[in-house]
């Protein structure tokens, strides 16, 4: 799926290794969660005009870090997914954005450890 932010253009995909993980009742198969995470980057406009700005910036030569690793946590309501929070974790880099790791948490999770 692309992400399109006036005349940048990136990917955004799912590693291959990816990681689902839920903790609340969930009917649907990873790849529906995948594609709804992919959707909703493509069509968040804060999302998708930061990733796609960084992963030109990645592309250019202008930032020296060559992955930049994120983790967004969004309600669930948001993607259309069950539970509360769902946090999104991966790495932007030349080609766009890999999502890595999905958890679904049926209330506001404990933050990651730094």
């Amino acid at each position: 799926m692309k992400m399109k932010n006036g005349s940048i253009v990136c990917e955004i995909s799912v590693a291959s290794d990816a990681v689902f993980v839920s903790y609340v009742p969930c009917n649907y198969q990873s790849d529906t969660i995948f594609y709804a995470v992919k959707r909703f980057f493509a069509r968040c406009g804060k999302l998708c005009r930061e990733c796609t700005f960084e992963s030109w910036q990645i592309r250019i030569g202008r930032k020296k870090k060559k992955n930049g690793h994120f983790c967004y946590l969004i309600p669930a309501l948001l993607m259309e997914l069950p539970g509360e929070w769902v946090r999104v974790a991966g790495v932007i880099n030349e080609k766009g954005v890999e999502v890595q790791r999905i958890e679904i948490f049926p209330n506001y999770p404990i933050p990651l450890a730094a």
